[in-house]
């Protein structure tokens, strides 16, 4: 009987490594990472720290317990597979394990188009737990080209109050947001098995349309996470350190941005930046730079403000975010003392004793040229004397003449005084004559008196 019952014993125990050696050949695949014809492309640094960050259960904002996520990438060689390096999962025991879905869909035009398409891989995985080095391979590579690798958990509320949920890690990326795109809860950290190419050392191309004249550096981390505090967003202040010479300020984000499970879609946010003067109120006072709405936050993602060329070198910026409506939204903790250049106000009002985790990412751009001024010379401009420039008079003068030759004195020519003497010439005849009448008359009346 003792034999019976350790056979069934045995049995049992093959069965339970069999099912776990299954599981494991799905999920975990080559622990031990590529063979030499392939290449793993991280698009992270694996010796760095990755977080529990991209939560796919509190996506979906009905309440439902489902959520989806996805990244866009093009490969420079064909694809062998995918992977991560850890995924998150609740276990039965509680009612939080659940089945979550990866599809690679070849690029179409843009992603909803993408979507609505078959994907070239497909497949489902059943998670009890937590798994590390999830590797999930591909029947037969997919050629090089532009994807859509999704990630969506399909396990929802059960009739027993069922909480699932599945957890995609987080960490700094090596690629910028010209080589990698991600959906609002990104950027979650992945590599991807593609067939190794002599001589090929980027097996990350810029995504289509995305072949930006600016070279976008990969977002860092300057201030982690403490894990320990959180602080709602309601007036939120960030004084940025001086952009360096050649670069701007690409994005800005506040790290794990929390909703607290908020499924209204009202955590909304605004922002504005305005140049720093070195006083809070006389830089907000000023026209800001750049400024934009974040609609529908997702929770424990990463609060991200793209500015573009906006915030140029040779300035510190300040960084307003307002909460725009009743949908709460806030802030973790990092981790102290805070580094040189950065500053935090709430309401208007330095905080020296706690700070916010941020992440960064600049690009390099060289010379941009002389800056933008809001000062009045553009509407009365240097050049405006050109209007009446110094060779006008040459014109007038040129022309005057035509109008006024110098022969117009012909019109009275010095020889018409003439007429005037001849006029008085004229005059002296008529006097002459008026003397000979007198002289006749003066002789007749004496003549008369002498008879």
């Amino acid at each position: 009987m003792k034999k019976i019952i350790a056979l069934i014993l045995s049995l049992a125990v093959m069965l339970a490594m069999a099912a776990v050696v299954s599981f494991a050949e799905e999920g975990e695949g080559e622990l031990d990472g590529p063979d030499e014809t392939t290449f793993r492309a991280y698009t992270y640094d694996p010796a760095v720290a990755w977080s529990p960050s991209v939560w796919l259960n509190t996506f979906d904002p009905d309440g439902e317990c489902t959520g989806t996520d996805f990244v866009i990438f093009n490969s420079a060689a064909p694809v062998k597979a995918v992977g991560f390096p850890e995924l998150y999962a609740g276990i039965s025991s509680n009612g939080a394990d659940c089945t979550v879905r990866f599809e690679i869909f070849k690029w179409d035009t843009d992603a909803a188009k993408t979507v609505s398409g078959t994907p070239v891989v497909s497949k489902d995985i059943y998670f009890d737990g937590d798994v590390k080095n999830l590797h999930i391979p591909f029947d037969t590579p997919a050629p090089a080209g532009q994807y859509l690798f999704r990630v969506t958990q399909l396990t929802g509320i059960g009739d027993e109050d069922q909480r699932p949920y599945s957890v995609l890690p987080i960490s700094d990326l090596k690629f910028s947001a010209s080589k990698l795109e991600f959906d609002a809860r990104g950027p979650f950290v992945f590599y991807v098995d593609c067939e190794k190419k002599e001589g090929l050392t980027d097996y990350f191309l810029n995504l289509e349309g995305k072949e930006s004249e600016i070279e976008i550096l990969p977002e860092k981390t300057v201030i982690p996470r403490n894990n320990i505090g959180v602080h709602p967003i309601f007036d939120y202040g960030i004084v940025t350190p001086e952009v360096p010479a050649g670069q701007v300020l690409y994005s800005f984000a506040l790290t794990d941005s929390p909703t607290w499970m908020n499924a209204n879609g009202d955590s909304d946010v605004i922002y504005e930046v305005y140049k720093w003067t070195g006083d809070y109120e006389e830089s907000y006072k000023a026209r800001p730079i750049a400024s934009g709405e974040i609609l529908n936050h997702a929770d424990n993602s990463n609060l991200t403000l793209t500015f573009g060329t906006a915030l140029r070198y040779g300035h510190r910026y300040l960084i307003v975010i307002t909460r725009s409506n009743e949908g709460a939204i806030g802030y973790y903790e990092g981790v102290m003392p805070v580094p040189d250049g950065w500053e935090f106000y709430e309401y208007g009002e330095q905080v020296f004793d706690y700070c916010a985790a941020i992440k960064v990412a600049y690009a390099n751009v060289g010379d941009l040229g002389p800056e933008a001024t809001d000062e009045p010379p553009a509407e009365q401009p240097t050049e405006a004397p050109v209007e009446n420039p110094t060779e006008a008079p040459v014109e007038n003068e040129t022309q005057q003449p035509a109008e006024q030759p110098t022969e117009a004195p012909v019109e009275k020519p010095t020889d018409k005084p003439a007429e005037k003497p001849g006029k008085k010439g004229c005059g002296s005849t008529v006097a002459g004559g008026s003397l000979a009448v007198l002289a006749l008359a003066a002789f007749a009346f004496i003549s008369r008196k002498k008879r």
